[in-house]
């Protein structure tokens, strides 16, 4: 199993300021901020995804708080596709999607096992539940 952040191929609802390029745990590129979806200028559910290009197996995700700010994720549900049009939910055995614990501080990197390894090409993370602001930062554990 590799453990690896999401490259180039990151797509979101987006605040400019804090664009999806910014959703590396641990920050990139000097940045120690993440990615925030801005309800003020954008009605719909926040996501946040990353297009592998290819089929991948990921087993698990990790997730961190904005890092400057007290913003972080406490929950989210996690889809995925193979295309971009059809989207799978990752539910429990009866069937019912999951709300996956996130982050309680501003620093801690929380990881999460999926309750079974996904073959897909997209994965999109949708927050639910938020401390202040809808902001984060994810890895994502498979292999590719």
């Amino acid at each position: 199993m590799v453990q690896a952040a999401p490259g180039d191929d990151l797509t979101a609802l987006r605040n400019k300021a804090f664009a999806s390029f910014r959703a590396q745990c641990r920050g990139k590129q000097g940045f120690a901020a993440a990615w925030c979806y801005d309800k003020i200028t954008d009605n719909t559910s926040p996501w946040i995804q990353v297009d592998f290009v290819g089929t991948v197996t990921i087993t698990g995700l990790i997730t961190q708080a904005s890092g400057d700010y007290t913003y972080w994720v406490t929950e989210y549900q996690v889809t995925y596709s193979e295309d971009g049009q059809s989207w799978n939910n990752v539910t429990d055995a009866d069937g019912t999607p999951i709300k996956f614990p996130g982050n309680k501080d501003m620093n801690t990197l929380v990881t999460t096992r999926l309750p079974f390894a996904l073959r897909t090409r997209i994965l999109r993370i949708h927050p639910t539940e938020w401390n202040n602001y809808c902001c984060m930062r994810f890895e994502v554990i498979g292999c590719y």
